[in-house]
């Protein structure tokens, strides 16, 4: 191992050792889980379980690959690669098929790729590695027929795939008709004023959803439309897919739906406007959903997807400021709803673990699993504050309106 890493002293024991790396990683402290890891890994005893140190190396190897230090990372994930744990040398095989990638060793990928295929645990699993071994293969001049029997094999398309894309689409239909239809807006659109005296909210509680579907809200003004809509959509097909990636195509539907009503809600009782539409409440949501899952379970994914979950913080703060900008010379963005969809999603993401792509605690603290009932609690009891919130939304809006500012 490489003398570089040194092993910290207050922890003796593998399991101490590997608590140790997983609170490291869960601070962002990679150099500290690299440093515990690797001492787990050198620490390990005859009598120690073998399959727990090799976790050890794993999490050695992903904590130096965070550090970009990729020759150290080697030697770990080979210890991983030859493990007899079948789902922990899938996983160690295809991180260095991905960095074999990375350096453009093309032939040498395909190659672990193989190996990879061989060991992966589940169907879907088998089917994301088919696809990258059809893909090298084409890519190094390999058999088309070895290609096309490997994409054959990776047409086990993820149950869900298709949501996040008919999702955007039957935003960009509805908003399309609305604007060649403006009555259509006028029963969708989120009517935010409290100038009208009454609580016509309560009796038409679709606009919580259905404003989101609807966009421009100048039937004679297509560009206006085209940029709101276009904007709104490219957010929303970004967004869309690192909530799929991380939660499944059930959770990201259900809470983009639960996001669209927590910036409605937002909107009806803070807003200043007459009316709000559009879909950036709910693409808000999705993006506090990914950033709250990246701050508090640091998900295992790859580098590429990781370097777009490290840029949602960026990319909201930018677009809150452009929002508070604007608003201060008089152009109509909503950032009451921004706000109240990005709060509804750092709820659930930061509380609420990835089902799909696990996070470091779950794979490297043997004992920990996910707490099921824990997700069904946390959506009830947001459910059931977002009832209350909607139920007085017209008597807080009118308290807001007393507001001195």
């Amino acid at each position: 191992m490489s003398e570089a890493l040194r092993p910290p002293s207050e922890a003796t024991d593998l399991p101490s050792r590997m608590e140790l790396g997983v609170d490291a990683l869960d601070r962002g402290d990679a150099e500290g889980a690299a440093l515990a890891f690797a001492a787990a890994v050198a620490g390990a005893t005859p009598s120690d379980d073998r399959i727990l140190a090799e976790r050890a190396a794993y999490g050695a190897a992903e904590a130096l690959l965070r550090l970009e230090r990729d020759d150290e990372a080697a030697e770990y994930l080979e210890i991983a690669a030859n493990s007899a744990d079948q789902e922990l040398r899938f996983l160690a095989l295809r991180r260095r098929a991905m960095e074999e990638v990375r350096r453009g060793e093309l032939p040498v990928a395909l190659a672990t790729y193989r190996q990879a295929e061989g060991s992966a645990p589940t169907s879907a699993a088998r089917a994301e590695i088919a696809s990258r071994i059809g893909w090298l293969t084409k890519e190094t001049g390999g058999s088309p027929l070895r290609a096309q029997a490997a994409f054959r094999r990776a047409r086990g398309v993820p149950a869900g795939a298709w949501v996040p894309r008919t999702l955007v689409i039957a935003t960009v239909v509805v908003s399309f008709i609305a604007q060649i239809y403006p009555p259509l807006v006028d029963a969708l659109f989120l009517t935010t004023s409290t100038s009208y005296g009454t609580d016509y909210l309560t009796s038409e509680p679709w606009r919580l959803l259905t404003m989101a579907f609807v966009h421009g809200g100048d039937s004679s003004n297509w560009q206006i439309f085209a940029l709101h809509l276009g904007l709104n959509v490219i957010a929303l097909d970004i967004a869309g897919k690192l909530v799929f990636r991380l939660y499944g195509a059930r959770r990201f539907l259900s809470w983009y739906l639960i996001g669209v009503i927590g910036a409605s809600i937002a909107s009806a009782i803070w807003s200043d406007a007459e009316g709000s539409i559009g879909a950036s409440g709910g693409v808000f949501a999705l993006f506090g959903i990914a950033l709250g899952a990246e701050w508090a379970h640091r998900p295992l994914v790859e580098r590429g997807f990781r370097d777009a979950l490290g840029r949602v913080g960026g990319i909201l703060l930018i677009n809150l400021a452009i929002g508070l900008s604007v608003g201060f010379i008089g152009v109509g963005i909503d950032n009451s709803a921004h706000i109240g969809g990005l709060v509804t999603g750092l709820i659930l993401g930061a509380l609420i673990q990835p089902t799909r792509a696990e996070a470091m605690r779950r794979r490297w603290t043997v004992a920990v699993t996910g707490w099921r009932g824990g997700e069904v609690v946390v959506t009830l009891v947001l459910s059931a504050l977002l009832l209350v919130l909607f139920v007085n939304w017209f008597d807080l809006a009118l308290w807001r309106d007393r507001l001195p500012f």
